[in-house]
C-alpha cells in the first residue's frame, strides 16, 4: 500500500508530522481529517517511502527511558480528549528511537483496521511486555486506560529510579578496579621485566614469589594479544549461563550469597516483586495471571521459582502467604504482610507498603555497599602493589648486600 508524509496541526496548533498508509492520496486526506487534523502537505512520492525508512527501523530495543517517555504522553494526551490515531500520530512524531517508532506505526495500523489497543501491542513483545499489555487490556475493559496509563508511568518511574540508585553504587568501583587492572597489567608486563633483566645481568638468585611474577610478566609480553580474550570469555560463559534457566537460577543462587552485594539484590527483586504484583492487581488483573507475569519480570531466577512455586499452591486452593514464607527465599516480612492483606481482602495495599518499604530499604543497601567496597578494594589494591613491590625488592636487597658483602 502507497505511503504519504505529511504535516499537519491538531486541534491545539501542534505541528504534527508523520506517515500514513492509504490506496491514494485523497484516502490518506480524508483519514487525517476525520482525526481532527488541517494537512498542511501531503506528499506521496518514492522519496516519502524512503523518507519513512529512513525514520523507522524494524530492529531495536525499546529502553526503560522509552516506556516511561511513552506512558507519559500517552496519558497527557489521552486526557487532554484527543482520539487514539491522533495520539499514536503524535507519538510517532515525537519519539526519537526507530524502532518504537515502527512499532507506533504499525500499532496504529492495526488500530485503524478495528484491533483493539492491547491487541495491536501484544504482537510486539520485543517493545510491550506481557505486563504492559495485561494493563492496556485492563484499562480498556473497565473503561479506564488513562488510569492504567498512570500506574504503568508510576511504576516505570520507580523502576527507573531503582536501576539509577544500583548502576550509581557501581559506578565508582568498577572504574577504580578497571583502572586498577590496568596498572597492574603495566607493571607486570613492562616494568617488572626490566627489573628482571637487571637481576639476571648482577647473577642474583630469585625468590619464588619474584620469579612467578616475571614469568606471568613474559607471558603477558609474548601473548598480550590473549589479555582481552579473558574478559570476552567471561562474558560469553554469563551469558550462556544466563540464556540457560538452570544455569541462571545457579548463578542468581550465587549472587544472593555473596555478602552486601546478595543483600542488595534480594532488596531489589523483592521490591520489583511487589510493585509490579500490587500494580497488576488494582488494575483488575486476575491473582494467578499476575504471578505468572510478575514472574517473568522480577529479574531474578531464584525468586521466580519461588514465584513459580507460589502460583501452584494458590491454584490449588492455598493462600499466597504460605508458599511465599514456606519457599525460604522472601523475607518474613513479606508473607506477613500478605498474610494480613488476605485477611483484610486488601493484598494490594499491603504489597504497596511493602514495595516502599523495600524502596528505602534499596537506598540504604546502596549506601551500605558503596561505603564498605571503596575501602574492601583500597584494601586489595594494597596488597596486590605491596606483593609485586616485594618480589621486587626482595632480590635488590640482596643484590645491595652482597655488593657490601664484596
Amino acid at each position: 500500500m502507497p505511503s504519504f508524509a505529511y504535516v499537519a496541526k491538531d486541534r491545539t496548533g501542534r505541528t504534527i508530522k508523520g506517515v500514513v498508509d492509504a490506496p491514494n492520496q485523497k484516502e490518506a486526506a480524508d483519514k487525517l481529517r476525520k482525526d481532527n487534523l488541517f494537512i498542511t502537505s501531503l506528499v506521496s512520492t518514492d522519496k516519502a517511502v524512503s523518507g519513512k525508512k529512513a525514520l523507522v527501523s524494524e530492529k531495536g530495543r525499546v529502553t526503560l527511558k522509552d516506556k516511561l517517555f511513552f506512558t507519559r504522553q500517552f496519558n497527557v494526551m489521552l486526557r487532554a480528549g484527543l482520539s487514539m490515531i491522533v495520539i499514536l500520530n503524535n507519538l510517532f512524531s515525537q519519539g526519537n528511537n526507530k524502532f518504537l517508532k515502527y512499532v507506533i506505526n504499525e500499532i496504529r495500523k492495526g488500530v485503524e483496521g478495528g484491533e483493539s489497543l492491547s491487541v495491536a501491542m501484544g504482537r510486539y513483545p520485543k517493545a510491550f511486555d506481557k505486563m504492559f499489555v495485561h494493563m492496556m487490556e485492563a484499562g480498556e475493559a473497565s473503561g479506564k486506560l488513562d488510569v492504567s496509563l498512570e500506574r504503568m508511568s508510576e511504576y516505570y518511574q520507580k523502576e527507573y529510579e531503582l536501576r539509577k540508585k544500583v548502576t550509581a553504587a557501581l559506578v565508582y568501583p568498577v572504574i577504580i578496579t578497571v583502572v586498577a587492572v590496568i596498572v597492574v597489567t603495566i607493571l607486570m608486563i613492562v616494568v617488572l621485566p626490566m627489573f628482571a633483566q637487571i637481576f639476571r645481568d648482577a647473577g642474583v638468585q630469585l625468590p619464588l614469589i619474584t620469579q612467578l611474577l616475571i614469568n606471568f610478566g613474559e607471558f603477558g609480553k609474548r601473548f598480550w594479544f590473549l589479555l582481552p580474550l579473558i574478559p570476552a570469555l567471561v562474558f560469553f560463559v554469563y551469558r550462556a549461563m544466563r540464556a540457560n534457566p538452570k544455569g541462571s537460577e545457579m548463578l542468581d543462587k550465587f549472587w544472593l550469597k555473596v555478602p552486601l552485594i546478595g543483600d542488595l539484590l534480594l532488596k531489589v527483586a523483592v521490591s520489583r516483586f511487589t510493585r509490579t504484583f500490587s500494580t497488576l492487581l488494582d488494575s483488575g488483573v486476575p491473582l494467578l495471571q499476575g504471578l505468572d507475569i510478575v514472574e517473568k519480570v522480577v529479574g531474578n531466577a531464584v525468586l521466580a521459582k519461588a514465584i513459580r512455586d507460589a502460583a501452584i499452591s494458590v491454584n490449588r486452593g492455598s493462600g499466597l502467604a504460605t508458599p511465599l514464607e514456606n519457599s525460604g527465599i522472601f523475607p518474613p516480612m513479606v508473607s506477613q504482610m500478605v498474610a494480613i492483606g488476605e485477611e483484610t481482602g486488601n493484598i494490594t495495599a499491603m504489597l504497596e507498603q511493602i514495595s516502599e518499604y523495600y524502596d528505602k530499604e534499596v537506598g540504604y543497601a546502596v549506601e551500605n555497599l558503596t561505603t564498605m567496597i571503596e575501602p574492601l578494594i583500597i584494601v586489595v589494591l594494597g596488597g596486590v602493589v605491596a606483593f609485586i613491590v616485594a618480589a621486587i625488592m626482595i632480590p635488590m636487597f640482596d643484590m645491595s648486600s652482597g655488593a657490601t658483602l664484596r
